[in-house]
């Protein structure tokens, strides 16, 4: 049976909304999102010319499109999804882009050897798993020098459902029938995980600033009846009813 927080990325009619938007930003009919720009300015500090990088997590494609437009040289690009509709889109997006490749896979266990990558970098995803340990474990497995996650980060954890359906949301025991997860980890949660995995130099967890506003409400309203549509509450990006710490976790690899 499959469990009930993947529902949302495998259900037919959820991955043609989704995806038709990430598909929208990756060729360029929808503006860049602010996220993107923000992680391809900050691999451009790191990213050398040749460099492999694997977006874990990649929807369709859509950051490379921020990479392709912010990195002054050249780069391997490798994407990997678990959802292969979104992998089909960023294939047809991407397919005069000789040096990028598509692939299905799981962030709990990536289909790549140790040290494969450069650059590994996984956004918006972590809080949509049930467990973090495992993924962040996997990316920094395969990096080689740097790994960049963008995700929730406050001083305090908590374990958020966002539940789907109308009228029959729980079962009989009070479980959601169909959700996914909008979870948020705290600083020190992250930074025990990071000290114990193998490889792991250093790290930082900074907050996610590097946005513009008012473009972040002009998308809201282009996008009204996309789902998790983003607005701005008194400086906070807010999604329904939640407040979202968004921040960069910076990972140095030494091996």
């Amino acid at each position: 049976m499959t469990d009930k927080w993947r529902k949302t990325w495998l259900d037919d009619l959820e991955c043609e909304r989704y995806g038709s938007l990430l598909y929208s930003r990756a060729i360029g009919e929808l503006p860049e999102m602010e996220s993107s720009k923000a992680v391809a300015a900050r691999l451009r500090s790191v990213a050398k010319p040749g460099d492999q990088i694997l977006d874990a997590g990649c929807g369709a494609g859509h950051y490379l499109r921020s990479l392709s437009n912010n990195l002054p040289f050249e780069f391997q690009y490798t994407g990997v999804d678990a959802t292969p509709r979104f992998i089909e889109l960023a294939r047809q997006a991407f397919a005069s882009f000789s040096d990028a490749d598509f692939e299905i896979g799981d962030i709990n266990a990536l289909p790549f050897a140790d040290a494969s990558y450069d650059l590994v970098m996984s956004n918006n995803v972590l809080l949509h798993l049930p467990s973090i340990q495992k993924p962040l474990q996997e990316l920094c497995r395969v990096a080689r020098r740097y790994v960049l996650v963008r995700t929730l980060v406050g001083e305090r954890s908590f374990r958020i459902q966002d539940v789907h359906g109308s009228g029959d949301e729980f079962d009989e025991t009070g479980e959601p029938i169909e959700f996914h997860y909008y979870n948020i980890y705290s600083k020190p949660y992250i930074e025990y995980l990071l000290a114990n995995i193998p490889f792991v130099k250093s790290w930082q967890i900074v907050p996610d600033q590097a946005f513009d506003e008012t473009r972040i409400a002009e998308a809201a309203t282009e996008q009204s009846d996309a789902p998790d549509v983003t607005t701005m509450l008194g400086g906070w990006q807010l999604n329904g009813y939640i407040l979202q710490p968004w921040s960069f976790i910076e990972v140095e690899i030494a091996r």
